[in-house]
């Protein structure tokens, strides 16, 4: 069974603009409880919007959202 990828011009569309930015940071290195401490958010809070982010996009992994949203132009390669 082929797996199917999501269309990559979707990904910028799918993502509100906070998860975007969580996004942008989590392809920095940073992890959620960093991430939740430069937004003045709870690391709870960051894990939610990661989860949804990956749910909208049909990521599987973290990584995976992070590939999609760089092969989108939403974060620098």
């Amino acid at each position: 069974m082929a797996i199917l990828e999501p269309d990559i011009s979707d990904v910028a569309h799918a993502l509100t603009p906070r998860q975007t930015e969580v996004v942008r940071l989590a392809a920095l290195g940073l992890t959620a409880k960093e991430t939740a401490r430069r937004l003045g958010i709870s690391k709870t809070t960051v894990d939610e919007h990661l989860t949804e982010a990956r749910r909208r996009v049909g990521a599987s992994t973290k990584s995976h959202l992070v590939g999609l949203a760089v092969a989108a132009g939403i974060v620098a390669g």
